[in-house]
């Protein structure tokens, strides 16, 4: 009796069934697998991604608060009168018994440079530092203006504090400049005996007992 033709078609479409599952079960498996690796891989580069990130805010932070730091120190160096730095640790043990206390401009200047006389800083063109001298002499009336409560435009105050430097002693320009001048061709010498002189004067007027 011949097989019948209906039932080798039927099992040869089960075959191929199975072999399309398994074909697409094993294509799930590697599309799961290429999945797993890449999410491993992301979230690897998301973690590195993160910490770098933390890296970056913490050493954005300590730049902010040394910021900050530095912007108060000069606040109170700026508002502590006659506050200044040693230049050299011999100068502070010089300095351990006495104190020295900026009351003008150009004491301000002179705490700065009273250091011993081999390395004191000669100014030999004063009127260099006219523009300087001017700005702080300027913020200096304008707060003693404020005060005093005088009733001035902005206009008003400068033009006078513009009179009063005209003729002030701290002006390097000013014919009422009281400061001794150094010559620029002066002799070694003769720098040696200013410093020593300036330090002298410096020191005597500065010095609070």
């Amino acid at each position: 009796m011949a097989p019948k033709k209906g039932n080798e078609g039927s099992k040869k479409a089960a075959g191929q069934a199975r072999k399309a599952d398994a074909a697409a079960a094993k294509a799930a498996a590697e599309d799961a697998k290429k999945a797993a690796v890449e999410d491993a891989e992301w979230k690897k580069g998301a973690k590195d991604g993160s910490k770098k990130e933390s890296e970056a805010a913490k050493k954005a932070e300590l730049a902010r608060k040394k910021a900050e730091r530095d912007a108060l120190l000069a606040e109170e160096e700026k508002n502590t009168p006659g506050r200044a730095t040693p230049k050299n640790s011999k100068t502070a043990e010089k300095k351990t018994n006495r104190e020295l206390a900026a009351s003008n401009i150009d004491d301000a200047f002179d705490v700065l440079a009273d250091v011993d006389s081999s390395g004191m800083k000669i100014d030999r063109h004063p009127e260099r530092r006219a523009e300087a001298a001017y700005k702080a002499f300027k913020e200096k009336r304008m707060t003693e203006m404020r005060e005093e409560g005088l009733k001035l435009k902005l206009s008003q105050r400068i033009e006078r504090i513009d009179r009063e430097w005209k003729k002030h002693p701290d002006n390097p320009n000013s014919a009422n400049y009281d400061k001794p001048r150094l010559a620029y061709n002066s002799t070694k010498e003769e720098i040696a005996e200013f410093q020593r002189a300036e330090k002298e004067r410096t020191e005597a007027r500065l010095t609070v007992r």
